[in-house]
């Protein structure tokens, strides 16, 4: 990288916050970090783009933890083990190809100041570090943790209550898709989206499960949905929403939900409050409304449980969990590629890349 000529060993380009919003956001010249015992120290390849990177560069996790800047976003990425800060486990990762995320910080009060992956190098946990396979790409490997560890907690939260059916929203993006590839075997899956080429895009993408009734696909933006919204959810007796839109279409799909219903939020692409809720719907249908974040749910897991989540992801990342990738942008392109992902969230994965992108 031409660029890079002019660093030093103790430098590295970064896209980088100066302050809470994207406005703020700058790209130019950090100094690379240092890994402490248990960590290591990754030469990035690959970062994807994900809606809550966007949510963090807009500040919006500000308000629960403090950020120290310049901070450099970015939750999850892929690269090489360069040096090992020391301990076993961080040790044995130096040399290999990982999927990693980003060192994990207190999002709930504590202070965030370990940079991400938006970044030429970056340091972690060795433990939130997992080797790839060879025949795996860093531009495939690099979305490992946030949609694809997430799909697998929210298929959790409806086994768990041995749901029959579940409505997601926003059923065309890559999220959607992967939880719909995990559940539509057994499970019938109401999925909502907002444009006709969308349905028509799951239509095709799952004509097993359309075949058989496992797959119902409606149009928000059609006259009468609400009516047709309420009239499947009760003949499909489903009782489980996955949300991720929230503002209005939250709290009106919530109203019309049927008794003892629960609804898990887990994302705003809306970027508004939750609004437009019946209060006497909750009340006189006890229905539910709780917050789902991949932190917390790893956090509630015991070290034999991760083991055998990172595997079975490990296991399916090339199919079932698998995201499409639409375009690579280098990282000093990343306002253009924010633009770009915003205006294209449900066509794939854009990936940030620190070193160039090949032609």
């Amino acid at each position: 990288m031409e660029e890079n000529k002019n660093l030093d060993d103790t430098q590295m380009h970064a896209a980088y916050l100066t302050d809470k919003g994207k406005g703020k956001l700058e790209y130019g010249v950090l100094e690379r970090p240092k890994p402490g015992r248990g960590q290591v120290l990754i030469r990035v390849e690959a970062a994807p783009l994900n809606p809550s990177d966007i949510y963090c560069m807009e500040g919006r996790y500000g308000e629960f933890a403090d950020f120290k800047y310049p901070f450099t976003p970015g939750w999850e990425g892929s690269g090489t083990v360069i040096e090992s800060g020391g301990g076993i486990h961080a040790w044995y990762l130096n040399g290999k190809r990982v999927a990693f995320s980003k060192c994990n910080e207190d999002l709930t009060g504590g202070e965030i100041k370990v940079g991400g992956c938006y970044a030429q190098y970056a340091i972690t946990n060795a433990y939130q570090c997992v080797p790839l396979d060879d025949d795996v790409s860093f531009s495939a490997g690099a979305s490992f943790f946030v949609n694809p560890m997430t799909a697998v907690g929210l298929e959790e939260e409806v086994r768990k209550d041995r749901g029959t059916s579940v409505i997601l929203t926003a059923g065309a993006s890559q999220l959607a898709k992967m939880i719909t590839r995990l559940l539509s075997n057994d499970v019938t899956v109401i999925s909502t989206v907002r444009k006709e080429t969308q349905r028509e895009e799951l239509h095709k993408a799952f004509p097993e499960a359309l075949d058989n009734g496992r797959l119902i696909v409606l149009n928000t933006e059609d006259d009468g949905f609400l009516e047709e919204f309420k009239n499947t959810v009760k003949e499909n007796n489903c009782k489980h929403l996955l949300e991720c839109i929230a503002g209005s279409m939250c709290g009106k799909l919530l109203s019309v939900m049927p008794e003892k219903s629960k609804v898990v939020l887990y994302g705003a692409l809306s970027r508004s409050n939750v609004s437009e809720i019946d209060p006497f719907s909750i009340i006189n249908n006890q229905l539910i409304l709780k917050g789902f974040l991949l932190t917390h749910w790893v956090e509630s897991k015991n070290l034999l449980s991760l083991i055998f989540i990172i595997r079975k992801v490990k296991g399916m990342l090339q199919n079932d969990l698998s995201s499409e990738i639409q375009k690579e942008y280098d990282l000093k392109d990343i306002k253009d590629a924010i633009a770009f992902y915003e205006d294209n969230m449900s066509g794939g994965k854009v990936i940030l890349k620190p070193w160039g992108v090949e032609n």
